[in-house]
């Protein structure tokens, strides 16, 4: 049988000193690494996001416009409207779209009760200047019966006084007695007194005749001015075309009953249009006469400026009215819709950026500029906008590079890495 070597194995215990300069490398080794990579995590931004994510644009100085964009209408500068200036039933003349000359008969209007007034107001004007003829006939004849007596009483007074003539000079004679002395005496007289009342009376009379005649013909040019005024009326019923032009709106049919001033019809001016334009009314305290506005309509544009500004607010919108040189060969029509801009300030030499959602998502207080495909957030103060631009009065300057886009990814990080 053949022995193992078993009892010539010899166990030979490990050095301790070995093992232990082996671990303390190794955590050496752990340590440095660990201390290397926390330093570059806490060189580079805490976030990225993709550069496709992202809009940019850059700062730039120049001029700037402030602007308000809207919409409205083409309206007539001139389109009168037409009243019924009488009740009646209506008989149209005219369409809407008809060419109309000024004092054109667009409608008429039967009233029978203001024709019975005007021929009521003639018959009386007729009865009153026949009574006035007739009062001067009889002042004539009064006149005449008055200068008959007054003659009369003027020669009796003649005869009268040559009897006491002769009476005084008898009673010198005594030829006479003194009873016929004195009768002939108050003859005398009583023929001084009529003679004297028939004068008065005269003038009386014709004092009165005047009075009547100048009552009359008060009243004569009274029912004259009556006359005339229903006259005005009566013709008013033949409702005229005030301009040349063509008849827009008809707000009345055919032998329909209309009351007074009610609108019957609308004729539009041919010559000169206006636009009126919806503002909305936070605008309305920086609006003025003779701000310029630009116009697009059926693709055409045009420029012209404030004519008129509404003083009231009616849906919250102010009404403006804008005026421009006029051209035939545009084609206008009433009510033809349009777009403008209304332009309220120009700022020159401005710093200024393209503007974007960024002014939202910020609120305008902050932004993110880029270098070097490093966004670094930057507090910003923004001013004036227009529909382009917006004014950046610090925080940024010409040249700089600024995101524009929305913000929200950004989550407010103070740095973050732009990716390709």
């Amino acid at each position: 049988m053949i022995r193992n070597t078993t009892e010539q194995d010899v166990i030979k215990p490990k050095s301790k000193k070995r093992g232990t300069w082996v671990k303390g490398a190794l955590g050496l080794s752990a340590l440095i690494a660990s201390l290397s990579w926390g330093g570059h995590l806490l060189s580079q931004p805490q976030n990225s996001i993709a550069a496709s994510g992202v809009q940019t644009a850059m700062v730039e100085r120049g001029s700037l416009t402030r602007e308000i964009n809207t919409r409205g209408k083409i309206i007539a500068a001139n389109a009168p409207m037409v009243y019924a200036t009488s009740e009646g039933l209506v008989e149209l003349f005219a369409q809407p779209g008809d060419q109309v000359e000024q004092n054109q008969l667009l409608i008429r209007i039967d009233s029978p009760e203001l024709t019975s007034q005007y021929d009521q107001a003639k018959a009386e004007l007729e009865r009153l200047q026949m009574s006035l003829e007739g009062e001067r006939l009889d002042a004539r004849r009064q006149q005449l019966e008055l200068k008959r007596r007054l003659d009369q009483a003027q020669v009796t007074l003649e005869a009268a006084e040559r009897e006491h003539r002769r009476a005084n000079e008898a009673i010198k004679q005594s030829l006479i007695s003194d009873i016929d002395f004195e009768q002939a005496k108050d003859e005398f007289a009583s023929a001084k007194l009529d003679f004297s009342h028939a004068k008065e009376e005269v003038e009386l009379a014709r004092d009165t005749l005047e009075f009547e005649e100048r009552s009359l013909r008060l009243q004569l040019q009274q029912q004259q001015l009556k006359l005339a005024e229903l006259k005005r009326k009566v013709d008013k019923l033949n409702v005229t075309a005030p301009i040349s032009g063509m008849v827009g709106n008809t707000l009345v049919d055919n032998r329909q009953q209309v009351s007074r001033n009610q609108a019957l019809m609308s004729v539009v001016s041919l010559k000169d249009y206006q636009a009126e334009l919806e503002v909305p009314e936070i605008y309305a305290d920086e609006l003025g006469l003779a701000m310029p506005v630009t116009l697009e309509v059926a693709g055409t544009t045009l420029t012209g400026q404030i004519g008129g500004i509404s003083p009231e607010v009616l849906n919250n919108q102010v009404k403006v009215r804008v005026r421009f040189p006029f051209e035939a060969n545009l084609g206008l029509r009433q009510n033809q819709r349009l777009n403008a801009q209304i332009h309220l300030q120009r700022l020159e030499n401005v710093i200024k950026i393209r503007r974007g959602a960024f002014v939202q998502s910020g609120g305008g207080r902050f932004g993110y500029r880029i270098n070097d495909n490093l966004a670094t957030k930057i507090p910003l103060d923004l001013g004036a906008r227009s529909l382009t631009h917006i004014q950046i009065v610090s925080g940024a300057k010409p040249g700089d590079t600024l995101i524009i886009s929305d913000l929200a990814p950004m989550q407010q990080q103070d740095q973050l890495l732009i990716n390709d």
